[in-house]
């Protein structure tokens, strides 16, 4: 009997917290069969959509596309070093542009994810909850469970740190 898909959305930044919470979900890939890993990363919409120039007003998607590809290609090269093997089967990664936590939401609805990964800036620990935390959209917004890895390394399984949500009743 062949076991059904597990489906991995990661979201990235480039920051220390998305680097630990791709770590995490390569973790995570390891230790379940069959895992489809999926690593995002959004950029914002541009500031000025009326611009004349075709050229500046479109946004350089192969380079982004590049820069994830590469810098995913790194992470699971010293993943394998470390841990000796690939943490997943089958690895994709989106590059998409918009609002971080609708665009990530999205996604992981579209696939039927059964985890949304993502790491979060502890902007709380200095100034008081961030009003715009892409951590936060998601954890209300998502229609699965989701997992926010903090980037000072603190403890990932807290009661705090996984979020299940159940889809609406429509």
């Amino acid at each position: 009997m062949l076991q059904p898909k597990y489906v991995l959305v990661v979201g990235i930044d480039y920051t220390a917290a998305s680097e630990r919470a791709l770590d995490e979900a390569f973790a995570l890939g390891r230790s379940k069969y069959g895992v489809q890993l999926h690593v995002v990363n959004v950029r914002p919409a541009p500031s000025d959509p009326t611009a004349t120039d075709e050229v500046s007003a479109l946004p350089p998607w192969r380079y982004w596309a590049i820069e994830l590809q590469e810098y995913v290609a790194r992470k699971v090269a010293a993943f394998r070093a470390t841990a000796g093997a690939a943490p997943f089967q089958h690895l994709y990664t989106d590059q998409r542009m918009g609002d971080p936590a609708h665009e990530l939401t999205e996604l992981a609805a579209s696939l039927k994810a059964d985890l949304l990964v993502l790491g979060t800036h502890d902007w709380q620990k200095t100034s008081g909850a961030a009003p715009d935390s892409v951590a936060e959209a998601v954890s209300r917004l998502a229609r699965c469970p989701v997992l926010v890895v903090h980037r000072n390394g603190s403890t990932l399984t807290g009661p705090s740190s996984v979020i299940g949500h159940t889809a609406p009743s429509l």
